[in-house]
């Protein structure tokens, strides 16, 4: 800015000498109306009115005040050809022209573009820190080509200026990904690093790029980076090679050697007894073992910044490169963690927690040093604390990191971390509990410390352990379990989670109380003293168990009947709801009642494997505001969902099928027709159901033959046993979204019938009255939330000819129903197929590959087969299927589509893809190849095949 533009000093000094805030307003004011009459006026201003008054705009507004005009000013400075007011309109319009300001920026693209492609540096250097400052969509249309042969282009301009625009590039790409192709930079970007005597400057910034193209790209593009970022690095750490200008405290470059080890953490470590192989674990042996605490508080801050970056890479590359560093590192992040300094005990703790799974076991030595970081003043150290001590629980610390954080939530747990720390006692607790008496030890305890920290999913957990799941549950634990709680309530103030389980449990597993000498009036009067101080749900609860109790006591029914009269008439209606259901209930005779109020079953093992605690965490991690924030919270949250997810693999196909399964695809002889298409490595490839698997087919169905007419068709009879029950079944399914119908008929009048799904199994239902008849109809809404899907369970209830029957039968509503069809180019399907195969580390796809029998007779000729499995998967499981090459050449059908579902704790519909491939093989007629790729779930590709094999298998 000159100095000697008077008009601007003397407002400048009138704005400091006044005396209150309103004088401070008036004299703004009174020079925002000056300002505004010379804009407007017919007057034409020279250059320097304008510059002068554009700085005036520009210091009113860094006052705090609003500036509503002469952004056009501002901009129209850019075209000067003087310095002084070319410079000032670049400043004015980065900080006063907003990004909504469409036609500004398209008026001076052409300016900005002939300063771009000016031999003039400064003229570059101004166009490119004004674009990069808020990147809007105008100017990055007009201008992007220009930044990217400036950034890219060795010949074209000085280090300076490539440096500017390689962070105005970067920049760019993070606002407007689709504008660009990061692959075409691949080779400017490794021939950034070739320079014979490269500014310093400029290769921070090129790092910079590199870094920030990887985290939203897929690194591997950039592979040859790797031994020219190492050779960088050795030439810095080792050799000292470093201008003295970028020396900090005798360290050499640290934060180009901070990015350079970040950027070698996306690539593969070079291979063993190669020149880059020997530079880097020289580099690393230096850093982490030759690194000194001096008395430079700033020397030490960015000594330790390498040395915890390093730490990372060893981390990343898990022992490929320097695996005897181990052991140094964790005994300096033993070290750092016991300091005083609060700085390098959280990067200590953020490093154990990455270091977990090289560690094993060796973290558990500095449990105690742990333990007081979770008492510590500081929140975020605390926070730390607690991902680390879950990252590390394994079954000989569970116990003891479990009654650590219930003694710390006892003793005043910081609300701030208490919500993660209620849910990390509550996965670890049922996770390790080889004994579950002290699993249920543990909730009550935290239920009574932490109640209003623990959520429904946490408490219905408890109910699921306790209930048991596929067999009849474990009754000692059920025993011990109504026992505890019966105790607990006997107290006469209980928190209302404890309410709602206790009485969930109390009812459920009466009689094991009454066999231990305690009267069934005084189960009622222990749940019904909480009752009247009770909020609506525990209420509710409370309800349920009257009813529970009434129906196994006679004796209680009266009782039961005067509560629920009280309660049809509460201001909350589904307690209201509940009351004058119940009392109509309980007004019935024992035999129906009975029929009703049954005993919970145990849970199906789909529910036992698909915790929703754990899957709270991995929804964290998927949040996109927090995936971006840096700290270690999320990077923690990060570990512990790939945990969740190879754990839910596990679980998905045990180790010992999926390597059988890999091994008879390898040994398979059709392999090397499709060779690269078959995931034989990597995360989540799924392991085929076999035929004594495929529950579509299992006997437990009493409707199988039906249900398979009616997956693949909308309308027909659900159930057919004709003198018995017929029930005729339509369905209306459209995303996520549907409605089926149900009409039923018997050899005489159906009355007084009434249906529920006791079995929703991956999904949602919503039953509306029945309409009642000699053929009662009924209709219900469903809706599909998981993608785990089974099929769901049906019960109804109804009398013929004066009896009480019951029957259960299966819905044909699977994952199909749920798919909508996507019509896709070849080329873009197979990039997506072979992208999901090959990606081998990547959580969110799921890969199942298996050769099928052809169970058509031998004189059908394979071309008519795969025009059957086309027909199948267009019409009965709802993908787009097309045939390749033609129709007349067959030889496979390939086919996509897009699953539907609406998690609960979810507002957005996910549309999950599913790609399938049916081919014929080269040499035989006999097998069909079978790929399927999807996101989401492996549940979803197994289902898929379930259907396949059920029509064609």
């Amino acid at each position: 800015m000159s100095t000697n533009m008077r008009g601007l000093n003397t407002f400048i000094t009138d704005i400091r000498h006044c005396s209150n805030k309103e004088q401070e307003e008036k004299r703004v004011e009174k020079e925002l109306q000056k300002i505004r009459g010379k804009f407007t006026s017919q007057k034409g201003l020279a250059g320097y009115q304008k510059k002068k008054y554009v700085w005036k705009l520009l210091y009113i507004y860094i006052l705090g005040y609003e500036v509503d005009f002469g952004q056009q000013e501002c901009a129209f400075l850019i075209n000067s050809s003087k310095f002084s007011e070319k410079y000032t309109g670049y400043v004015a319009t980065s900080i006063l022209v907003s990004e909504k300001t469409h036609d500004l920026f398209t008026q001076v693209a052409s300016s900005i573009r002939n300063d771009l492609q000016s031999v003039n540096e400064i003229n570059q250097s101004l166009a490119l820190t004004m674009v990069g400052t808020q990147a809007p969509q105008e100017l990055v249309n007009a201008l992007h080509q220009d930044v990217q042969k400036l950034a890219l282009t060795e010949s074209r301009s000085t280090f300076h200026v490539r440096k500017k625009a390689c962070a105005c590039l970067l920049r760019m790409y993070r606002k407007y990904q689709d504008k660009f192709q990061p692959s075409q930079w691949a080779q400017g970007i490794s021939q950034m690093f070739e320079s014979r005597h490269p500014s310093l400057g400029f290769m921070t910034a090129a790092t910079s790029l590199l870094v920030g193209t990887c985290q939203l790209n897929n690194p591997s593009i950039f592979e040859d980076c790797t031994p020219k970022l190492i050779k960088l690095l050795h030439k810095i750490a080792i050799q000292k090679d470093s201008p003295g200008d970028y020396n900090y405290y005798a360290t050499p470059a640290p934060w180009l050697q901070v990015k350079i080890l970040k950027a070698l953490s996306f690539f593969s470590p070079p291979p063993p007894s190669t020149d880059s192989h020997r530079q880097l674990t020289e580099c690393l042996t230096k850093i982490i073992k030759k690194t000194e605490v001096t008395k430079s508080i700033n020397k030490n801050n960015v000594d330790h910044g390498i040395l915890f970056e390093a730490a990372n890479l060893v981390i990343t590359y898990n022992g490929a490169v320097g695996m005897e560093l181990k052991n140094d590192i964790l005994k300096l992040l033993g070290i750092f963690i016991s300091v005083k300094e609060p700085n390098l005990r959280y990067l200590g703790l953020e490093t154990m927690c990455k270091f977990v799974k090289l560690a094993g076991d060796s973290l558990e030595d500095h449990l105690n040093t742990i333990f007081k970081s979770l008492r510590d003043n500081d929140i975020s150290i605390r926070k730390r604390a607690l991902d680390l001590l879950y990252l590390i629980s394994s079954p000989n610390t569970s116990q003891r990191i479990v009654e650590e954080l219930l003694s710390y939530a006892e003793n005043g747990a910081d609300l701030q971390i208490k919500d993660d720390l209620v849910l990390k006692i509550a996965i670890l607790s049922e996770k390790f509990a080889d004994n579950l008496y002290w699993y249920i030890d543990v909730v009550v305890r935290m239920i009574n410390s932490s109640g209003d920290f623990v959520t429904e999913d946490i408490w219905f957990r408890i109910i699921q352990i306790i209930v048991g799941f596929q067999k009849e549950g474990n009754q000692e634990l059920q025993k011990y379990a109504a026992t505890k709680l019966f105790s607990q309530l006997s107290m006469p103030h209980v928190h209302e989670t404890l309410i709602c389980i206790g009485a969930f449990i109390i009812s459920e597993y009466s009689q094991m109380l009454v066999e231990q000498n305690k009267e069934p009036q005084k189960l009622f009067d222990i749940l019904n003293k909480h009752y009247t101080f009770s909020t609506e749900r525990s209420r509710q609860m409370l309800l349920n168990a009257f009813v529970k109790l009434a129906c196994k006591y006679p004796e209680l029914r009266d009782q039961a009947i005067m509560i629920c009269q009280i309660a049809g008439e509460h201001f909350d209606p589904d307690i209201q709801q509940r009351g004058i259901e119940y009392f109509s209930l309980l007004m019935e005779d024992d035999k129906l009642l009975n029929q009703i109020v049954v005993k919970m079953p145990p849970y199906s093992e789909l529910v036992q494997q698909n915790n929703p605690l754990t899957k709270r965490i991995y929804v964290m991690v998927l949040n996109p505001k927090e995936q971006k924030d840096p700290t270690l919270l999320n990077q923690a949250r990060i570990q512990a969902s790939q945990e969740i997810a190879m754990a839910e693999q596990r679980l998905q196909s045990k180790p010992e099928q999926l390597q059988k399964h890999l091994s008879w695809l390898k040994a398979c002889p059709y392999l090397n027709q499709f060779q690269g298409q078959i995931a034989l490595e990597g995360v989540n490839i799924m392991v085929p159901p076999s035929p004594e698997d495929n529950n579509l087919k299992s006997p437990s169905i009493s409707n199988v033959n039906e249900i398979k007419v009616l997956l693949t068709s909308q309308i027909g009879k659900v159930v057919d046993k004709p003198g018995d029950l017929v029930v005729q079944y339509k369905s209306e399914i459209s995303g996520h979204l549907g409605k089926v119908s149900f009409q039923f008929e018997g050899a005489s009048p159906i009355q007084n019938l009434s249906i529920l799904v006791s079995q929703t199994n991956g999904m949602l239902f919503n039953i509306l009255p029945v309409k009642q008849g000699d053929f009662p109809q009924v209709m219900m809404q469903v809706l599909s939330c998981d993608g785990n899907m089974t099929l769901p369970i049906a019960s109804v209830f109804y009398e013929q000819n004066g009896q009480q029957k019951k029957h259960e039968f299966n819905l044909p509503i699977y994952t199909n129903k749920f798919v909508q069809p996507v019509d896709m180019p070849y080329d873009k399907f197979t990039k997506f197929f072979d992208d999901f195969t090959n990606n081998l580390s990547n959580q969110n796809y799921f890969k199942l590959d298996s050769f099928i029998r052809n169970t058509a007779p031998s004189n059908i000729p394979m071309s008519e087969v795969l025009k059957k499995a086309g027909g199948l998967l267009s019409v009965g499981l709802n993908l787009k299927a097309q045939p390749f090459p033609s129709l007349e050449n067959l030889q496979m059908i390939w086919a996509c589509g897009q699953l539907m579902i609406k998690p609960p704790e979810q507002s957005n519909i996910l549309n999950l893809p599913i790609m399938v491939i049916i081919s014929s093989l080269d040499q035989t007629n006999e097998f069909l190849r079978v790929g399927i790729r999807c996101g989401g779930s492996g549940e979803i590709a197994k289902n898929y095949m379930k259907l396949i094999m059920l029509y064609l298998g």
